[in-house]
């Protein structure tokens, strides 16, 4: 049997089912006993001029990746189309943040064509030097960025998560040979002072925009019944590349439950946008695996691996009187 755990409550998202009775950490969306997949009431989407808007949860919720695995859920039902007949839409997963709550964007979160520097810099510099000449620097701006890593700081790994990022600041084309053996990049404006030297060896990556938030359930056009997404069992730290889908981001330790509504069709904004229904926000914790699943190789307790259990997880007719506000496993296995 699947080993979950957190609050007594099903998930780590407090009010994830409504069983508050109202939009606590859900405040974009108003509280509504009209419909609802389980308990007496659910979360409504009810802005008719909402197209595109990113909307998160309140909620910080804590999550250690090495170590544990997730499991997230969602149930959504368009209740009016748009003007043109179009039904709700949007991206659905969650925006991520480092030990401080600081948001982790999209050009922070990872670097590539990792290299050094291969002569001293100072804060307020507008030109470096680097070993390596094949980052791409044409195009739009947010190719053109670069992140550093210190020895010591709080984001050592090359590759990985930085703070400290030169995010659209790289100047077009800037990036070229010296005939000295190394090249020299242009910045827009000059090196902040971080509270580190930039000196020789330190180690320098490139960035480029990717989605802005993690989109762990795409980005569907909701039905006009009660209908369930569900991930597959994320674990882990993505480094060296893009994370936008169901894994986190490098130097994640929170979470926050993140919307793009209607924003398929952001751009229909001659008339009302459309509205919908959520219920079952559910965000929950797979044991650490056993010595079994360790000595196959299994980063997670394998057994909860099954698309028909995931799927069931979100999709409970009710809640038991006697247990709202929390489900149990046992409702589900």
């Amino acid at each position: 049997m699947a080993a979950l755990t957190g609050r007594r409550q099903f998930g780590l998202y407090t009010n994830g089912q409504a069983q508050y009775g109202d939009n606590t950490n859900f405040g974009f969306y108003s509280y509504t006993n009209e419909d609802s997949l389980s308990g007496d009431g659910c979360f409504l989407m009810n802005n008719v001029n909402a197209r595109g808007s990113g909307v998160v949860a309140s909620e910080y919720v804590p999550v250690d990746p090495a170590n544990n695995s997730y499991v997230a859920s969602v149930s959504v039902k368009t209740k009016t189309t748009n003007y043109l007949g179009n039904n709700g839409s949007g991206h659905i997963g969650f925006a991520c943040y480092d030990v401080n709550k600081s948001f982790i964007s999209h050009h922070q979160a990872y670097s590539q064509y990792n290299t050094t520097l291969t002569r001293a810099a100072s804060p307020g510099d507008t030109r470096i030097y680097i070993g390596r000449g094949d980052w791409y620097d044409d195009g739009t701006a947010h190719a053109r960025s670069m992140s550093f890593y210190w020895p010591g700081s709080p984001y050592p790994t090359v590759g990985g998560y930085s703070l400290y990022n030169m995010y659209a600041k790289i100047v077009q084309n800037s990036i070229v040979a010296t005939g000295s053996g190394d090249f020299q990049v242009d910045f827009t404006t000059g090196l902040p002072n971080w509270g580190h030297t930039f000196a020789v060896g330190t180690a320098c990556g490139r960035n480029q925009s990717g989605g802005s938030y993690n989109y762990a359930f795409g980005a569907p056009i909701y039905p006009a019944t009660w209908t369930t997404y569900t991930t597959p069992v994320m674990t882990g730290y993505v480094i060296g590349g893009a994370s936008s889908g169901a894994n986190f981001r490098d130097g994640t330790k929170y979470i926050r439950f993140l919307n793009l509504v209607n924003y398929n069709y952001r751009t229909q904004s001659g008339g009302d946008a459309a509205t919908y229904y959520l219920d079952n926000v559910m965000f929950y914790r797979v044991k650490p695996p056993t010595p079994v699943h360790i000595a196959q190789g299994k980063s997670y307790n394998a057994e909860f691996d099954d698309a028909a259990k995931r799927e069931k997880i979100g999709k409970i007719d009710r809640f038991k009187r006697t247990r709202r506000g929390g489900q149990k496993k046992e409702d589900f296995f």
